[in-house]
């Protein structure tokens, strides 16, 4: 059998981006509700943070411990309509108004979207768990001889699920193989609901 040949294809374009709000995310259950799409990507920033500590004996390195200590997720977007705030920032949006308050409290949500590859594929991506408690960042100004659109700016700090320690699940179309199936079928499907991998054919 002749070995798998791993494609390494340069990003060049993000789309997509669906949002979730999580319904329960316990120890013994995770869920999420319907994804909505959020807005037009124009660029999404991802750092994922993790520590290290090495524990010495016999005058050297005996271990090294690694520890995640979450995602941070920054978008670039065209737009926000009251409704992505209301779900982004738990503001109120009623009869037309949109209320903000200091006790607003940003909820939980899981956050997907895609990046297009320079072969054509694309990277699916869901992050499981966080918020975007940071709020926003916009400017507005004025016209000067021609129109000047502005964009909107979100942070969100996203960390594992308290199921299963999980935070993100993705699918590379670029690398996918005949046997394949269960992320093949994802792909299709990727913004219906918030994906997870089928243990049970693991």
């Amino acid at each position: 059998m002749s070995e798998q040949q791993i494609v390494r294809s340069r990003t060049c374009g993000c789309k997509d981006i669906y949002i979730a709000k999580l319904i329960q995310n316990t120890a013994t259950a995770y869920s999420a509700g319907v994804p909505v799409k959020l807005a037009r990507a124009i660029k999404a920033k991802v750092d994922e943070k993790w520590s290290s500590e090495k524990i010495y004996s016999d005058d050297g390195t005996e271990e090294v411990i690694n520890s995640y200590e979450g995602t941070e997720i920054e978008l670039e977007i065209n737009q926000l309509a009251p409704q992505d705030r209301a779900i982004l920032f738990g503001q109120l949006y009623e009869n037309g108004f949109l209320t903000k308050s200091s006790e607003d409290s940003a909820p939980e949500v899981a956050i997907g979207w895609r990046e297009r590859k320079l072969n054509g594929k694309y990277e699916f991506r869901w992050f499981y768990c966080g918020k975007f408690a940071e709020g926003i960042s916009e400017e507005a100004s004025t016209k000067e001889g021609k129109l000047s659109p502005t964009t909107k700016s979100i942070k969100g700090s996203f960390y594992e699920r308290s199921l299963d320690s999980l935070y993100e699940i993705s699918v590379d179309e670029s690398n996918l193989v005949d046997d394949d199936t269960d992320a093949k079928e994802a792909i299709t499907k990727w913004f219906e609901k918030v994906q997870e991998r089928d243990t049970a054919t693991a």
